[in-house]
C-alpha cells in the first residue's frame, strides 16, 4: 500500500505540471518502481452547460454583467474570472478523477482538480484562453465569480517563467528564468499550488518552436 501510495503521489504532481500542450507520452513513477501508468492526451474537450461568453473582455460591458453570464445559482463553485480590459473567462471543472482534462473552448479556462482549497489552480493551452495569461501584470484586480453569483477580488502580484530543460520528459526540472534556480517538478508545485489562500493561473510558453518549451504561472492574492 505504501508503494502505491508513493506511485500515486508522484503521478498527481506530474500531471499537474505537464497538463499543457504537449502530444501523448507514457509516464511511470519516478521511483522506478513500476506497474502504476497514465497515458497524457494533448487536449481532452467536453460539453459544458455554462452559457457561452464569448471570452472577450470588451464584450462585457461591467463585472455584473459577466457575472450574470456565467452565474447557475451553484455556490462555491467557481464559474469564472474577470479582469477589466484584459479577459473574461468562464471556468469548468475537470470530471470526477480526470485530472488530465483541460477545455478546448476558446473562451474558458479549467479548473485544475488536484489543488485543494484555499488554492484556486486554473489552467489553459497558450494558444487559447493562456494567451491572455502574459497580458496580466502585477497590480492588476482579478475577480474570481461563483455560480451564485458572488465575487471576490484578487490582486496579481507575482508571474513566473520556467524553462523545462527537458520538454518532452514528464520528470523534466524547471529553470526559474528570473533567478537561474533549478527546481524539481515536486517543487514547482509546492511553491505554486499549495500555501495560503491565492488563485495559480498557469499556461506554456512557447519559444524556439517547442510548443511546450516552458511554463508561465501568474500568482494572485486575495484583497482584504
Amino acid at each position: 500500500m505504501k508503494r502505491l501510495a508513493r506511485c500515486l503521489i508522484t503521478l498527481s504532481i506530474l500531471i499537474g505540471l505537464w497538463l499543457i500542450g504537449w502530444p501523448p507520452q507514457e509516464v511511470q513513477a519516478a521511483d522506478g518502481s513500476g506497474g502504476y501508468r497514465v497515458y497524457l492526451p494533448a487536449i481532452l474537450t467536453g460539453g459544458s452547460n455554462i452559457p457561452a461568453t464569448g471570452g472577450k473582455a470588451e464584450a462585457v460591458l461591467t463585472l455584473e454583467t459577466f457575472a450574470a453570464q456565467v452565474a447557475d445559482g451553484q455556490a462555491g463553485v467557481v464559474r469564472g474570472i474577470y479582469v477589466e480590459g484584459v479577459l473574461a473567462y468562464r471556468v469548468d471543472q475537470q470530471p470526477a478523477g480526470n485530472y488530465l482534462y483541460i477545455t478546448g473552448q476558446p473562451d474558458t479556462v479549467t479548473q485544475f482538480g488536484l489543488v485543494k482549497p484555499p488554492v484556486i489552480g486554473l489552467l489553459a493551452h497558450n494558444t487559447l484562453a493562456g494567451a491572455k495569461f502574459f497580458d496580466l501584470r502585477e497590480g492588476m484586480r482579478l475577480w474570481v465569480i461563483e455560480g451564485d453569483g458572488r465575487t471576490q477580488a484578487y490582486r496579481i502580484r507575482q508571474r513566473f517563467e520556467y524553462q523545462a530543460l527537458e520538454p518532452n520528459s514528464p520528470t523534466s526540472s524547471f529553470k526559474d528564468l528570473a533567478s537561474g534556480e533549478v527546481l524539481t517538478a515536486a517543487q514547482v508545485f509546492e511553491r505554486h499550488y499549495q500555501g495560503a489562500a491565492h488563485v495559480t493561473l498557469q499556461t506554456c510558453i512557447a519559444r524556439e518552436g517547442v510548443s511546450t518549451w516552458g511554463r508561465l504561472f501568474v500568482i494572485a492574492e486575495p484583497e482584504p
